[in-house]
């Protein structure tokens, strides 16, 4: 919870054993006057004595690294890091993305208000929180894959996510259906096949249950997404980026169609105000070829971009996606290329019918073994990746 001047609440310390494997301790942290404290149990008055304390001040930074798995459970990581000394790192992991941005908001603001940190006591430094220098060279490795993944991924889905004169032509099951008034690309050539297409609407859930349901590839997954038969995590890439193999039935496609199934990177992030925006496009893996009765549908670009309300619900989101069914019938490409992702694009109003049927029950059933289930793999070490094209 945060008052004003102070933040304080649950947080796991991320550490490092003598034989450099990671584990996690759960500590109460403090944030009061530039000064970040640590418990191993809530205070019982003001006076008592921190297990560990920092003077956050105008050399300390705090970077987000996104989402992690330790133990089957889902924490939202971010570092703390002294610029006069790289060596001298605090990782801290939440339980929400939500309670992660609230702490790097109050971080970034302590550190950047140096009057209160010259007042700030002195007497015991930022030495007591410390990760191996092994580990910040990985973690430095570990954003600089962030911040590429991020560039590539915006150059690939900026023509759909990025404000586009969108044209409504219909309104479907409570969803208000656009397509790109002009039907083109960033690139300006006309789309072949592929129309971009967004469905729009409001769903009575707050902007991070919503997140989380979407982000889930587990069971649970097919209490609304009536297209979903599996899927899987093929490599974790950092915090923010993986790459999903996802298997679709053909029970909701034309008739005769077969069976499509989706190699995607998918990049997510939460805005300032609470907003999160997933993104996909196509790629080509080592580790996942072609599936034997699979066609490989093409995202050329799309995603979810989730925006709270001014009291948190509901919360309104847009699903845009420019796909290709790879459709080999040449009469049937236009009109059942648009048909086929108007209904892929129906599972927006599918997971609110069933937040309704819930009643507020659903969000408790996404434990973190049930959101982890099918993505608690160990990190690979990275394949080449190419993105998927038309040839």
């Amino acid at each position: 919870m945060g008052l004003q001047g102070k933040m304080e609440g649950w947080l796991c310390l991320m550490r490092l054993n003598r034989f450099g494997l990671q584990y996690s301790r759960k500590r109460y942290f403090i944030l009061e006057d530039n000064c970040l404290k640590s418990f191993k149990f809530i205070p019982t008055s003001p006076t008592e004595e921190p297990v560990r304390s920092a003077i956050i001040d105008s050399c300390i930074r705090v970077t987000d690294n996104g989402r992690e798995t330790f133990h089957r459970k889902v924490l939202f990581i971010f570092t703390l890091y002294n610029t006069s000394d790289h060596n001298d790192q605090l990782k801290l992991g939440a339980t929400s993305p939500e309670e992660a941005a609230n702490w790097i908001h109050c971080l970034k603001d302590a550190a950047l208000n140096t009057e209160r940190s010259l007042n700030a006591p002195s007497r015991r430094k930022w030495q007591p929180f410390r990760l191996s220098v092994s580990k910040s060279i990985a973690h430095k490795s570990s954003m600089d894959m962030a911040a590429a993944s991020f560039m590539h991924v915006d150059a690939m889905t900026f023509d759909v996510i990025a404000p586009s004169p969108w044209k409504i032509f219909g309104c479907q099951n409570g969803l208000r259906l656009f397509k790109e008034a002009k039907d083109k690309g960033s690139n300006g050539k006309q789309r072949d096949g592929s129309p971009a297409i967004m469905a729009e609407g409001a769903i009575e859930r707050t902007s991070e249950a919503i997140f989380r349901t979407l982000m889930c590839l587990g069971p649970s997954r097919i209490e609304w997404d009536f297209s979903f038969y599996r899927g899987c995590v093929v490599e974790h890439l950092d915090g923010h980026t993986d790459m999903v193999h996802i298997q679709l039935y053909n029970h909701w496609l034309p008739w005769g169609t077969k069976r499509r199934d989706l190699l995607l990177r998918r990049y997510w992030r939460r805005e300032e105000d609470g907003t999160y925006v997933i993104l996909y496009h196509s790629v080509i893996h080592s580790k996942c070829p072609p599936q034997n009765g699979y066609v490989r549908a093409c995202i050329k670009s799309g995603g979810h971009v989730i925006t709270p309300t001014k009291h948190d619900k509901p919360s309104i989101i847009k699903h845009m996606i420019a796909i290709d069914w790879k459709l080999w019938k040449p009469y049937m490409k236009k009109g059942a290329t648009v048909s086929m992702t108007i209904r892929f694009l129906e599972r927006i109003a599918a997971l609110r019918e069933m937040f309704k049927a819930k009643e507020g029950n659903y969000f408790s059933e996404l434990s973190p073994a049930v959101l982890t289930r099918d993505i608690d793999l160990p990190v690979s070490e990275k394949e080449e990746i190419k993105t998927e094209v038309d040839y």
